[in-house]
């Protein structure tokens, strides 16, 4: 029975070290645009090899005859369960939550920059990015925020070079017109186990910490005010 128990505790140890130590290799190419996305992700883990072709496209759009009956009804009372749906929406969403509470919340969250930013820093170190590309051509509604979306594409751009093996980028932004053409690859390398160090320093961080507790407090006082 001993000889029994400790063969299984070893078993169990091995696939732990398994897990936790063997590096994952991630092949991803990625296609999209407006219309779109096209990728393809191969990943390896030990002797494991999966593969994930996805296409996603826009959702096709009801004929006229299902546009029809959506608005009107069956029986002619398209107004009267619009309003009963609309009804129930708000009154299964409860209370809005007022700009002060959106601005307290934030202000805790900024609180655990510094955190957060260390975490993201912790996890990118991590990753072993032997090979990367990406062309993006892009376009937003307002062109102030075109340009301000490519100062900051650029600014992670310098980041990830630094880090990487084979680093091809460019960013064309377009002021005149919305646009979108992302075509992305690239190879990476992790272990589970090298995310364990970041995490762990900031799950235990005395802020963060006080900041998770100020969220299950303040959660817990509005559900209460909620069904007062």
């Amino acid at each position: 029975m001993s000889l029994l128990i400790y063969s299984l505790s070893l078993c169990i140890i091995f696939l732990l070290g398994l897990i936790l130590f063997a590096p994952i290799d991630v092949v991803f190419n990625v296609r999209g645009n407006l219309n779109g996305v096209n990728s393809i992700v191969d990943v390896k883990w030990s002797f494991l090899s999966m593969h994930f072709p996805q296409k996603k496209g826009p959702e096709k759009e009801p004929g006229t005859k299902e546009r029809l009956l959506g608005k009107v009804g069956m029986t002619g009372r398209g107004d009267e369960n619009e309003s009963k749906t609309k009804a129930d929406r708000e009154e299964s969403s409860g209370p809005r939550e007022s700009f002060d509470d959106i601005y307290t919340k934030g202000r805790m969250v900024y609180g655990i920059l510094y955190q957060i930013l260390r975490l993201v820093k912790g996890i990118l170190s991590s990753i072993h990015i032997r090979e990367l590309s990406c062309d993006l051509a892009y376009g937003l509604p307002d062109p102030a925020d075109t340009g301000m979306l490519c100062g900051y594409l650029h600014t992670l751009a310098s980041i990830v070079h630094g880090g990487c093996r084979k680093f091809h980028y460019s960013v064309t932004p377009q002021f005149f017109d919305e646009h979108l053409d992302v075509r992305m690859s690239g190879d990476i390398r992790f272990r589970i186990a090298s995310f364990i160090p970041p995490l762990v320093r900031f799950i235990f961080s005395r802020k963060v910490l006080g900041t998770g507790w100020w969220f299950v407090k303040n959660r817990r006082s509005s559900r209460s005010g909620v069904s007062v």
